[in-house]
């Protein structure tokens, strides 16, 4: 989005954008939403007694209840979950709150807050601005430097990437809609009453299956440069 060459042209992409989109989800959910999702949640249950949500699963992950908004078992975090109240010990999602606009996010904590247990944990992994920020801006560290923009480099159609180019890239394109950082979370999460947040390594994330996940589809240098890992606790 950040090539475009004027407002109509961005109109354009964003309109298609959407409208495609709304399609894949409108075919999954009618496909596979609703009655076969919920018997496959029956089906989780009874095989496992710790009940844990995996959100946004492009690859699933073992133990966890796996869904995809255009793919299998699809939920829609922007709505109320689909789920009662006080029911799974962990929610992990990866690189999908960002594709959220600010009172989405703020509505998926809540409903995020609803269905956890008491003592229930929302692991959420997602660019922290304030990571980016420190890397391209503050830190004299030009090797994490130039991962990070490396990493940038493989998404967007420029031969150069600088800083410039990586904030408005990181805020404009790939869908994303708004950057969230530490500050941001606490606030926000005080307010709805979960007990406390931490931020932790990616690889120290207290769930030895999704550190087994992160290890096998997230290791690359520049998404861990990027990458912050939020523990919400209700």
């Amino acid at each position: 989005m950040t090539n475009v060459s004027n407002e109509l042209c961005f109109l354009i992409l964003n309109i298609r954008a959407y409208i495609g989109f709304k399609i894949k989800c409108f075919i999954s959910f009618v496909l596979k939403g609703h009655i076969f999702r919920n018997k496959n949640f029956l089906d989780y249950q009874k095989k496992n007694q710790v009940i844990k949500l995996h959100l946004g699963s492009t690859y699933n992950i073992e133990g966890f209840f796996n869904s995809q908004i255009i793919g299998k078992n699809p939920i829609d975090i922007t709505n109320k979950l689909p789920f009662k109240n006080d029911l799974f010990e962990i929610i992990f999602s990866t690189h999908v709150i960002e594709h959220l606009h600010k009172k989405e996010i703020i509505f998926f904590l809540k409903e995020s807050f609803r269905v956890l247990k008491p003592g229930g944990k929302n692991i959420i992994l997602t660019p922290s601005l304030d990571k980016i920020i420190n890397i391209l801006y503050i830190n004299k560290d030009i090797d994490s430097k130039n991962k990070l923009l490396e990493r940038q480099k493989k998404w967007a159609k420029e031969k150069e990437i600088n800083n410039c180019s990586y904030i408005n890239g990181i805020f404009r394109n790939y869908g994303h809609r708004f950057i969230i950082n530490f500050d941001f979370l606490k606030s926000e999460t005080k307010k709805i009453g979960y007990s406390k947040i931490n931020v932790v390594k990616n690889d120290e994330i207290p769930d030895i299956e999704v550190n087994n996940y992160i290890k096998k589809y997230k290791n690359d240098e520049g998404w861990n440069l990027e990458t912050e890992s939020y523990i919400l606790e209700k």
